[in-house]
């Protein structure tokens, strides 16, 4: 007959390994009974509402390469940067061209150069991931700053502060429009097509990290660089690789952003989306320290840092110039609450050794 478990100790390893999911459903009650109390009903919409927020779609995107990043031990500070130069890209492609395919293949190529920057020089220069992205946080904004007073409003779409899709185009209806607004219907529910799209590119990396040799050296990568490196595991590849990875996920949010949004402002635009992948990442479950982490919850880390937005947004006392305060202390408790998991089991099984001896 096996040994009985203690519920507290599998109450702490459900945490441990679930917590994301437990975190998310807290926080959508939590949004829920905001909307209750300002004389609403919580529905489909507000849930929907969710589903296509920025928070969600665009930073999710690429809080999917962030995850890899931070698996690998590593960090990646310029993604809000990147988007920014790299919508700027794709904007004019379409612009210029009026081809789907183009405007798509321009987005992933210059994201993936990007992310290669950063990749060759934490990997093979060994200058520090954070020293490397923080240089290329500040040159790729510059970049698309000078970008967009350099290019001829006709290229760029606007005025000399922003980019902007050309409604002139044949392909605008199909790309903003159709796509970038409109909602697949199921059952009476809508699913937007950009959420779509980020929930495709997130189960195709949950599959590799789960099932192919590559996720693999990711995580030993991360858990141990030199015992990966024993192994076989191309070590400097491996760490330069999800950089680029990355890259092409900031490509993809670019896509979703011009499609989304319409347009960028490479001054205002972006800021601060490292630091909402990143609080995607972490409140998804992904371990800091690298090697540990599930690629799923990165789903539920967007969806709950966008619910976070809404709850701000919904309760009128809330001041916005302290929105960043509120979010920032749900952030450390929420990881205070998930470093308790393992504290607690550790504590009863020990225990139950003692009581065992």
């Amino acid at each position: 007959m096996g040994k009985k478990s203690n519920p507290l100790t599998l109450l702490a390893s459900l945490w441990r390994d679930h917590s994301y999911i437990f975190v998310f459903i807290v926080i959508l009650i939590v949004y829920a009974i905001t909307i209750q109390v300002n004389g609403n009903s919580f529905g489909g919409g507000h849930v929907s509402s969710i589903l296509s927020s920025q928070n969600t779609v665009i930073v999710g995107t690429m809080a999917i390469g962030m995850a890899l990043v931070i698996i690998t031990g590593q960090i990646d500070l310029s993604i809000g940067s990147s988007l920014v130069l790299c919508t700027g890209v794709t904007i004019i492609a379409f612009n210029v061209t009026n081809n789907i395919f183009i405007t798509i293949g321009a987005a992933l190529l210059c994201g993936l150069l990007l992310g290669a920057v950063n990749g060759v020089l934490a990997a093979y220069a060994k200058i520090p991931p954070f020293i490397v992205t923080l240089g290329t946080m500040l040159i790729y904004r510059s970049l698309a700053l000078w970008g967009v007073r350099a290019v001829d409003p006709e290229i760029s779409g606007s005025s000399s502060s922003q980019f902007a899709m050309s409604s002139d185009n044949s392909m605008y209806d199909l790309m903003r429009m159709q796509f970038g607004t409109n909602s697949l219907k199921l059952a009476g529910f809508s699913i937007p097509f950009v959420t779509i799209l980020f929930l495709v590119c997130l189960v195709l990396f949950v599959v590799i990290a789960r099932n192919t040799k590559y996720g693999k050296a990711v995580y030993a990568v991360g858990s141990n660089a030199r015992a990966a490196h024993l192994s076989g595991v191309g070590v400097q590849w491996i760490q330069c690789s999800v950089f680029m990875v990355t890259g092409l996920l900031v490509g993809v949010a670019s896509v979703i952003q011009a499609c989304k949004v319409g347009n960028i402002t490479p001054a205002s635009s972006g800021r601060a989306y490292e630091m909402y992948a990143i609080a995607a990442v972490v409140l998804g479950g992904i371990a800091m320290s690298g090697g540990r982490g599930n690629m799923l919850g990165v789903l539920f880390g967007a969806l709950s840092y966008a619910a976070i937005d809404f709850i701000i947004v919904s309760i009128p006392a809330l001041s916005a110039d302290i929105q960043d305060t509120f979010q920032g202390l749900v952030l450390i408790l929420v990881i205070l609450v998930q470093t308790a998991g393992p504290a607690i089991k550790e504590k009863f099984v020990g225990r139950r050794r003692q009581a065992a001896t």
